[in-house]
Parts: structure tokens; sequence; C-alpha cells
């Protein structure tokens, strides 16, 4: 983020009236290109920085505000533009100088002279900033910088957060991330599910900064965290104030990289059980949040879960609860040796669109079926998909007992349940 200590009108003009003008918004101050011929300061108001590549790609070098310093470089270098300077806010208004005034100020005033390096050197800065961000950062990180960074920039501060104090566009963001415009939309539209942003008319508001660290914090700690620190950071953003749902939204985003991750073979199992146990450490705190607010949640679905009675193998079963999560169904997680009677009660209580039945063990299969035929007599069967999974079930032992499906694995499970849910009527 820039920041400027910029006071060079007042250093320069001591004892003479600052020549300062008022631009309306869309004038362009100079092109690409242009001999540099004046020299200016920003009072107030924002000034967007813009090139054109040889293959007429527009690159917008970034949206300045109060203190910047415009010209310079290139005044110091060649002389000549090597981009183009437009007003992007009503009423903008800049200190002008013109060449000669400015260097006869470096020429005689050492203080002066070292602002402006201290200003150059900034501005040499960020521009490393942006090159490392391009080179290593995804388009939603990217997004998330450049936000952070205007908030900085243009930011006023109200109840419910920072609003960006300028009116940008897609196209405009996209010329700041190298990304064109549907790609913008589309991650937009999932920093608003995550609840990090919302839009009033062409406005956009982010939650305060330092929620938006201590999400990133719980998002990153389901993947590469230490036992008990995504419940730590869980606990800490909820007593900070931030929205339960929120914080919810961070921890399932954090399950969707590693899901990402996985099925890119970044990941092995391994890391999707350790990752696993930290959601599960992770959620009840939030839970706990959501329930004492007494907030509702919208889920693509609600899935019951549970290994069945005689098994206990419980590795298998979190993380596929971890992946329905992830991909938005609501989990009602039932455990591990559960009898048939807990899971007939669960689908009579929770009334779930899915239950999903998990065996590891070939001699608990019978199981399975039990639970099947108490939901058949207690005429609970109807308006249930039922699903098995372990390392027992097969396909063939699905039809022959009576569930809808069968899933080798959890993304498998994922998948069979999203396409239920797709086509309802299969």
């Amino acid at each position: 983020m820039y920041t400027s200590d910029l006071d060079l009108v007042g250093l320069a003009l001591e004892n003479q009236t600052p020549p300062v003008c008022s631009y309306k918004r869309g004038k362009v101050l100079y092109w690409q290109g242009d001999p540099v011929e004046n020299l200016y300061v920003i009072d107030k108001g924002a000034v967007k920085i813009s090139s054109i590549s040889g293959t007429g790609r527009i690159y917008s070098h970034g949206i300045l505000g109060t203190g910047h310093l415009i010209g310079a470089t290139d005044y110091f270098l060649d002389g000549i533009h090597e981009t183009t300077a437009e007003i992007c806010t009503e009423q903008t208004r800049l200190f002008t100088f013109t060449v000669k005034q400015f260097q006869n100020l470096i020429n005689g005033n050492p203080n002066f002279s070292a602002i402006v390096m201290r200003e150059l050197a900034k501005e040499a800065k960020v521009h490393l900033c942006k090159a490392q961000e391009l080179s290593f950062l995804d388009v939603q990180q990217r997004l998330m910088h450049s936000l952070i960074s205007l908030a900085g920039e243009h930011g006023l501060k109200t109840e419910e957060g920072v609003e960006i104090g300028v009116n940008i566009t897609h196209e405009d963001i996209g010329e700041m991330i190298n990304a064109n415009r549907t790609t913008i939309t589309l991650c937009l539209q999932e920093l608003r599910k995550l609840g990090y942003i919302r839009n009033e008319g062409r406005r956009i508001i982010l939650i305060p900064i330092e929620h938006m660290d201590l999400l990133d914090q719980l998002s990153e700690a389901i993947l590469t965290g230490e036992m008990g620190e995504a419940a730590d950071l869980a606990s800490e953003a909820v007593k900070e104030g931030i929205d339960p749902v929120i914080v919810l939204n961070s921890l399932l985003n954090g399950m969707k990289r590693i899901d990402r991750k996985y099925t890119q073979r970044q990941l092995d199992i391994n890391d999707i059980i350790w990752s696993s146990m930290h959601m599960k450490d992770a959620l009840p705190v939030i839970e706990t949040a959501i329930q004492k607010e007494g907030l509702k949640l919208n889920h693509l679905e609600r899935i019951v879960l549970g290994t069945v009675q005689g098994d206990i193998h419980d590795i298998g079963k979190t993380v596929v609860s971890m992946l329905f999560r992830a991909r938005g169904f609501e989990v009602v997680d039932l455990g591990v040796d559960v009898p048939a009677r807990q899971f007939v009660e669960a689908v009579k209580k929770y009334r779930p669109g899915i239950l999903a039945m998990s065996a590891f063990l070939t001699s608990t299969q019978c199981e399975m079926k039990k639970v099947i035929d108490k939901l058949n007599n207690m005429a609970l069967r109807n308006g249930v998909k039922i699903m098995i999974g372990g390392a027992s079930a097969t396909s063939r032992l699905a039809r022959e007992i009576g569930a809808d499906g069968h899933a080798p694995d959890g993304r498998g499970g994922v998948e069979l349940a999203w396409g239920w849910c797709s086509n309802p009527g299969n």
C-alpha cells in the first residue's frame, strides 16, 4: 500500500500562493508519449495512471490520491510521459509546477530534493510489489491486494468497514491486475459470498482490513496451521465481532482450497486428513456462535452422515464431511459406531435430503441394510437419497440393499450428491 508524507507545496512555496487548479472527471492531464511540460501534486481527488502496450492492451498503474507527485519519473528520465494521467473523481484539485519551477526548486532547496527522492523510491517500490503480485499471486489474491490498496488510498471509514471513495468499473480493476472483465466479475462475486465486500451502487465497501487479515489467517490455518490454531483463530474472530457466517465462509474457503489442491495432486491424503482435523476442531466454535445469534444459513442440501455400528473408522468419514461442507452442503455428522436406530432418529429429526453411511469392514455391511429396512418400515424412505461408501462398499452392494448410490471415495461422494441436487428427479 502506497502512503505519502509529501508536503511539497508548503515546502516549495513557503511565501507564495500555491498554483492550484480544479478538474472534472475524465480530464486527461497528459497522454502517453507527450513531452513533460508540468508536474502535479494531488491536493484532493484521484488520478488514474495507465499505459497502452504495443498490442493495444491497457494496463492501469494505479489510482493515485492526495499527496502523490505525478510526472517526476518521466521528467528525470527522457522528458517523455510513459503513461497517461486521467482525472477520475469530480472536482479533483491539483497543484501544478512548470518544468522550470520544479527544476529551480530541485536545484535550490535540498529538503525539497530529499522529499522528491523519497517519493520516487516509494513509487519504485510500488511497481516492484505489483510485478511480484503478477508473478506469484493468482487473480483472486491480486484483486484483494488491489482493493485493500484502493481502500488505503481512498478509503472512507464507515460503521460497516471501509468504503472505496472512488467509482471504479470492472474494466478499471481488470486493467490494474491484468485480468479480463468476466474473471473480475466472478472474483468479486466470490468475495461477496465470503462476506469480504459488499456493494452500494457502484461503490465497494470492504469489511475492516484487520478483520480481513484475521479471516485470511483462519483460511490458511486449515491448510498449514498447527493443531489448535484454526480453533483459536475462529474464537478470536468471533470475539472481534465478525459475523459468524463470514467466519464460517472463511473456514469453508480454506477447505475449498484444499479440495482444489488435492484434485490437482498438490496434496496427498495425509494432508487432507490433517486439514480435516483442523476443520473439525474449529467448526464447533463457529457453529456455537451461529446458534447463539439465531442465524439462518443457506445450504445446497442437508446430509446426515455416519459410520455404521461395529465400525469405528473415523478418518475417511471426517474427510468426506469436510468435502461436503466445502461444496456448500449442511452436514449432520453422527460420528462412528452409529446404531441403525440412531440413523433413523436423525432422518426423522433433521429431514435430510441425503443419508450417507460408511462401512470399512465387510462384517458391518449388514448394518446398512438394517438402516434402510427400518426407514422403509417407518415410511421415512421417500424423500431421502441414500449413498454408501467405505472400503467394503460397492455399487453391487448398494443395489442389493436398496441404496440409491455408491461412492468409492470422498470426491466421488461429493459428485454423487451434487448430481442428485442438480437433477432432483434422478
